[in-house]
């Protein structure tokens, strides 16, 4: 494809690379930190006639808000859409009536990043790129691992911590590996970055991946599109806050158009027992450091045990300040019980990560910080695969 093309966005405007930290605007190319100030970058639209099109493909749906010189690179069996519904009685048993949820547990492999997988994938086959590494806690490497599987020409090489081993689905497969890593997930990823050094192959870089963070954002256009009114609080569980950063993205691209009235809060939280991102807002501090780190997380919450949040933190810290928003903690037991609670009152069945957004909505509530009449938006991102027991 001519170069020129690479930068005609979906409605025919056109998009470049900015930095979140110092606003340098780049060309478009696979980079994912910026020369500059090594701060994360994301693609900028000009959203100029940009607007959501009949489609059941989610990616073609939305294609006038992705990175995408043209819909050809899309793989139309990688995501489906997903439920946004109210959820009367949870809400009502929490102080929360206006609470919707966003069930994307009917995903594909089970979590929101097949959304990423899908639009991964996409940029890559834009850029020409047709093998890379990666590592993950479990969900991203396993949506990636199945959409590679689905394309003859590409291949992947995905490194995991010994503990995470069990969160994974990456069958043995010719064109898709699995290299369990003595430690953590930050050892892993240590890993994968000296194997793509060495193969000198191309690494998904995870967080600053803004292909990753532009297909994220996805659950939540489709969400906005899908309820009734702007919703004024968004909760999820976080552990780099990928997927938050991505929903302000989106929140932002919509308010342009006029799609929602108002920026939400943002509520992101953690389990309490691998929380250094709400201990740092809970004492006032923008930045992690050593001290905060936890060497071997433990928790239910598997999906979000992240024990060195250092480089995505201060991203997440700007957004809650900016939004009114906060990074808050839940302990095991109310994890279970907003598990428990999911379960029985709405008839969802999703794993502890996605229930911490509803123990934290439900502290929020009690402690008065989100009122009886406010319309609040739980991303549910994913189910489980393997339970840790309660």
């Amino acid at each position: 494809m001519p170069d020129d093309e690479k930068s005609k966005g979906g409605a025919g405007g056109t998009y470049t690379l900015a930095c979140l930290c110092c606003d340098v605007e780049l060309e478009l190319a696979l980079v994912y930190r910026c020369p500059n100030c090594s701060g994360a970058l994301e693609p900028r639209h000009t959203l100029r006639g940009a607007a959501r099109r009949d489609h059941e493909t989610p990616e073609r749906a939305y294609f006038d808000f992705l990175p995408l010189s043209s819909p050809d690179f899309l793989d139309d069996g990688i995501t489906r859409r997903t439920p946004c519904r109210p959820a009367p009685d949870l809400g009502a048993a929490i102080g929360v009536p206006g609470l919707w949820t966003k069930d994307e547990s009917r995903q594909p492999t089970g979590t929101t990043k097949d959304r990423l997988a899908s639009v991964v994938l996409a940029v890559f086959r834009q850029f020409g790129i047709k093998e890379f590494v990666g590592s993950s806690t479990g969900n991203s490497s396993t949506a990636l691992a199945r959409a590679v599987r689905r394309d003859p020409a590409m291949r992947a090489h995905f490194f995991c911590g010994e503990d995470f081993v069990t969160n994974h689905d990456v069958p043995d497969h010719a064109r898709t590996s699995l290299t369990v890593v003595p430690g953590t997930y930050v050892d892993a990823s240590a890993k994968a970055r000296r194997f793509a050094a060495e193969q000198g192959l191309h690494l998904d870089a995870g967080f600053f991946n803004w292909a990753r963070r532009e297909g994220l954002k996805l659950a939540y256009l489709e969400a906005l599109d899908q309820m009734d009114r702007t919703p004024d609080v968004v909760v999820q569980g976080i552990s780099s806050g990928m997927g938050l950063l991505a929903a302000h993205k989106g929140m932002r691209e919509y308010l342009m158009t006029g799609a929602i009235d108002r920026m939400p809060r943002f509520l992101m939280v953690q389990e309490e027992s691998c929380a250094p991102a709400a201990t740092a807002w809970r004492q006032g501090r923008r930045e992690l450091t050593a001290a905060d780190r936890i060497d071997r997380p433990q928790g239910l919450a598997t999906a979000i045990l992240l024990g060195d949040g250092a480089p995505y933190y201060p991203y997440l810290y700007d957004i809650a300040s900016q939004t009114g928003g906060a990074v808050v903690s839940a302990s095991r037991r109310e994890l279970v019980e907003a598990r428990t609670m999911l379960r029985e009152l709405e008839g969802l069945d999703v794993c502890y990560a996605a229930a911490a957004t509803i123990a934290a909505v439900r502290n929020e509530a009690a402690a008065g910080r989100i009122g009886e009449d406010a319309t609040v938006l739980v991303n549910l991102t994913g189910r489980s695969r393997t339970d840790v027991p309660a």
